[in-house]
């Protein structure tokens, strides 16, 4: 393995941490340096991507030699930031707990490792392998490497009318480019379009993920035992772990970018600091680049975060209103929107019309024992959504109490209830009955999903005799 390729991990972690540490000030605790590390990683292949689309779209063979430098300046600017605004508090070396559960906690560390360590000899092993892997998702990034540039994919009849040879297609041809760019970083620095390592960057994502979720999840007040045992639950999704190690998929990436900024944004709702909001914001309009449904969580979170915003008693008659106008403009005849990442999006009478993917009819389609299947029955998805409306149950005075905890409720509900509609009144009830994308979209929510049970949980076990107290305590009623 050559030095350029161990730079093109280490350079992206460390900038998009010396990034999130500024711009957080620095850290208090060890739970904030593991937030602003998996964070960062995330952050500085976003970075990567950018610079690579400016600096090596005429050849991409060498994007590691010339964004690295670029890449390397900014990290040395965001550590000397971080650096000098940095908060001066000794942090503890490990989480304060008697020795049995400190045991306990490094074995779950280790057993998460070991998981880690598995997805990541799956990938090491195969070339690209699944479907849209190989046949959508790789096709640019390979296209470019190979080419020594980048080239334009346009539709085929554009393809057809192009008398220069210069253009390509495909039938993804309009899929978002952020991850192509991300690909072709790892395969430069490999000195080749070396699938394997390639392919090893979806475990780190997945890792990122793991290792934010617990330094998020230990700040808002989880305590340790219970926030490393929900990061192994998360980890050890068997959906979540497929894509992983069969990977090429960018459903995993869309999770964790959604994944990271639900973080942030509850971060910010619990602290107040600006710093996280703008994180969460920068995450979330990210999202449409990563895949087209982005656009959708992008929305949804938006919405979700404006009403967040305003006073109590305005929330319900700004959502009233909102959907009196709604109403009206389908009497009316239809109205339209703009959407990040799909264009104008044209809703009227039993009919939503979305230009990457056409017009779709409203009506209802009979797939719940499919649905059902999926998540309760299939082994996609452990017990994960047996335990979610029990954790509901117990623990719904937080929700109607804890402005955080009612806010996550909120948005992990509005993309439900979007993918109920899109199951059950589309056409892309196929993908129900034939269980194929119907779990993968849904596995975009899986970090909402667990970010709302961690926070439902912060103050649902008693303090262990001799742990350190946690860091934030739970917001007030808003």
């Amino acid at each position: 393995m050559s030095l350029s390729y161990v730079l093109a991990w280490l350079l992206p972690w460390l900038t998009g941490t010396g990034i999130c540490l500024a711009a957080t000030r620095g850290a208090r605790t060890w739970a904030d340096v593991a937030a602003a590390a998996g964070t960062g990683f995330i952050i500085g292949l976003v970075l990567v991507s950018l610079l690579g689309s400016w600096f090596a779209a005429d050849d991409v063979t060498a994007t590691f030699s010339r964004v690295a430098p670029w890449l390397t300046g900014t990290g040395v600017l965001a550590w000397s930031a971080a650096i000098a605004l940095r908060r001066r508090r000794i942090l503890p070396l490990a989480p304060a707990m008697p020795t049995m559960w400190r045991a306990l906690w490094w074995l779950a560390v280790v057993v998460i490792v070991a998981r880690l360590g598995v997805l990541a000899s799956e990938a090491w092993l195969r070339p690209t392998f699944p479907w849209d892997a190989w046949s959508a998702w790789a096709v640019k990034p390979k296209t470019w490497f190979l080419l020594g540039h980048q080239a334009p994919f346009v539709p085929v009849g554009g393809w057809l009318a192009d008398g220069t040879g210069g253009s390509r297609t495909a039938a993804i041809w309009d899929y978002p480019e952020l991850l192509a760019w991300i690909q072709v970083w790892f395969a430069s620095a490999a000195g080749g379009w070396n699938e394997p390592l390639v392919n090893l960057a979806w475990t780190g994502a997945l890792a990122a993920l793991a290792l934010a979720s617990y330094g998020y999840w230990s700040a808002f007040g989880l305590r340790p035992l219970p926030a490393i045992g929900l990061t192994y639950a998360l980890v050890s999704l068997p959906l979540l772990g497929a894509h992983a190690a069969l990977a090429g998929y960018a459903d995993l990436w869309l999770a964790v970018v959604f994944g990271l900024a639900t973080l942030s944004w509850v971060r910010w709702l619990r602290s107040g600091e600006r710093a996280h909001l703008v994180l969460a914001a920068g995450l979330a309009l990210c999202m449409p680049f990563v895949k087209l449904e982005g656009a959708v969580w992008l929305l949804l979170s938006s919405v979700v975060a404006a009403l967040a915003l305003l006073p109590r008693r305005w929330r319900w008659g700004v959502v009233a209103a909102l959907g009196v106008l709604g109403v009206t403009g389908i009497v009316l005849g239809g109205f339209v929107f703009p959407m990040l990442g799909l264009g104008w999006v044209s809703v009227s009478w039993g009919q939503v019309g979305i230009p990457a993917l056409g017009e779709l009819d409203l009506r209802w389609r009979p797939v719940g024992t499919q649905m059902l299947a999926g998540l309760l029955t299939l082994p996609n998805w452990h017990l994960l959504w047996y335990v979610v409306p029990l954790v509901l149950a117990w623990r719904w005075r937080v929700v109607v109490a804890a402005r955080d905890a009612r806010a996550l409720a909120a948005l992990v509900g509005s993309c439900a209830v979007f993918l109920f509609v899109l199951f059950f009144f589309t056409d892309a009830s196929a993908w129900a009955e034939n269980y194929t994308s119907a779990n993968r979209l849904v596995l975009h929510l899986v970090g909402p999903v667990f970010t709302l049970i961690a926070v439902l949980l912060v103050d649902a076990f008693p303090a262990v005799p001799g742990t350190a107290p946690a860091p934030e305590g739970p917001t007030a009623p808003a």
